[in-house]
């Protein structure tokens, strides 16, 4: 995954929508939070993990994955935020083990408590490798995740286009 790549487009499309929206002034931290915590709940939604009382299975791979990646857009944002635009991607063997010993809920939850506060540099890379093993824990390869990220980013930009 190449992250620096997904660092540079989310910021291409941050400064496209600031500018088309007129948000130069705003600081717009608090709603890139609160999106991302939108979004990991539509992502919950879909893997129905917590729904103890339904028997119902999980959305297909791909709408999971398409939830995932939107998640990921907002993730990106917030690295943004702090000045971020690279940073070290955690070894893909040792986090799936990682991920082996976490569950779905509780993985939800951690990345519940750390969007919702500001961060640090450091929290961020938790936030980060945290959003990273729900991909991994979800069965989704890096290849996966980058490839559906460019789709999705490009779909904004359309979206951008025809006034969404």
């Amino acid at each position: 995954m190449n992250i620096e790549r997904l660092f540079s487009m989310q910021s291409d499309l941050n400064t496209r929508i600031v500018k088309e929206h007129n948000l130069e002034e705003e600081s717009l931290s608090h709603q890139r939070r609160l999106a991302f915590l939108v979004e990991l709940g539509e992502l919950a939604n879909e893997t129905r993990c917590f729904k103890y009382w339904s028997k119902r299975p999980a959305s297909e791979k791909a709408v999971i994955l398409e939830e995932y990646v939107d998640g990921l857009h907002f993730v990106l944002s917030i690295g943004l935020d702090l000045g971020i635009t690279e940073i070290e991607l955690p070894n893909d063997v040792e986090l799936r083990e990682k991920m082996d010993k976490i569950g779905l809920n509780e993985l939800f939850l951690s990345l519940y408590q750390l969007g919702s506060k500001s961060l640090s540099t450091k929290e961020f890379q938790l936030l980060f490798d945290t959003f990273l093993g729900l991909g991994k824990k979800l069965n989704f390869s890096f290849e996966e995740i980058e490839t559906a990220y460019l789709e999705k980013n490009a779909i904004n930009h359309e979206r951008q286009d025809t006034g969404y």
